[in-house]
């Protein structure tokens, strides 16, 4: 045994010695005889308490506490992450409600017989429903978007008869797309977009020659609060704002088209739709 651990004994054996002997007199100091004595009986077993402790080490409370906050859980804090949606500008227009539809499928592609029927259930005005097909078959090359501002679900259909029971040119028929079943709800909140299209082969014809007026003086009236000339597929288009909404104005094949849309449309998804035209005949064929 070396001289450290010898010595390192004799020290703890003196400690351990001089400690008992404090606990004996602190233990007669306690005794009901001892009246005298300016230490109560509590206060003593506190004494003794705290002696005992320190007899165990340098640090007894160290760890007083640390324990109990190894079961105690703490609250959570609660965070929420934001995730951004992307809208699509446009949505694709072959899954829309043709509302019409079931009016008729006619097997007689002669125009003047399809108008004739479509007539034939006028009920006083000139706007008269109509299927798409009939439409197709009634103004030969007509088109229609194939992609649409988002939320459009429906589409109704007119073709316009004059009283002669020739169709009008100015227009020719009509398209209204709705975010809710047609007629359920007023115009203003469930039309968002109507289309009209126009039989006007001489102003398409000198739209196309290079010369050609294509100023805001066509269209513009005393509604229009701004109005500008865009490029569309190579085409003009003209962008009329009014507090109403915005109207598009093109020109395709031997129509005119007008895209009017409530302020609530983006005017970029007006602008996407009217680029996005095709024949009308086409959306009849449905998916491959």
């Amino acid at each position: 045994m070396s001289a450290v651990t010898v010595t390192l004994s004799v020290a703890a054996r003196e400690r351990r010695e001089s400690f008992v002997r404090s606990i004996r007199q602190l233990c007669q100091q306690a005794t009901p005889g001892n009246r005298g004595n300016h230490l109560s009986t509590r206060s003593t077993i506190w004494v003794i308490a705290f002696l005992a402790l320190s007899a165990c080490g340098e640090s007894p409370l160290a760890d007083i506490g640390r324990r109990s906050s190894d079961w105690v859980n703490e609250p959570t804090a609660l965070t929420t992450t934001t995730v951004p949606v992307t809208v699509p500008v446009v949505s694709a227009a072959d899954e829309l409600i043709w509302f019409n539809d079931d009016l008729g499928s006619p097997i007689d592609a002669d125009p003047e017989l399809v108008v004739e029927q479509v007539f034939a259930r006028r009920e006083g005005d000139r706007f008269i429903q109509a299927s798409r097909a009939e439409i197709a078959i009634a103004l030969g090359g007509i088109a229609f978007p194939t992609q649409i501002p988002p939320l459009v679900e429906y589409v109704t259909s007119q073709l316009v008869i004059e009283n002669s029971g020739v169709v009008s040119d100015n227009p020719s028929a009509a398209f209204g797309l709705w975010t809710a079943e047609p007629y359920t709800r007023s115009r203003s909140v469930a039309q968002s977009v109507v289309l009209r299209v126009s039989l006007d082969a001489s102003a398409a014809e000198e739209i196309r020659n290079e010369d050609a007026d294509v100023s805001c003086g066509r269209f513009i009236d005393t509604t229009t609060d701004s109005c500008e000339v865009e490029d569309n597929e190579g085409r003009p288009l003209w962008v009329l704002k009014s507090n109403a909404g915005t109207t598009m104005i093109w020109f395709q094949g031997n129509y005119r088209y007008e895209m009017f849309g409530r302020p609530f449309v983006a005017v970029e998804a007006l602008r996407q739709s009217a680029a996005s035209m095709a024949p009308l005949e086409d959306t009849l064929i449905g998916p491959a």
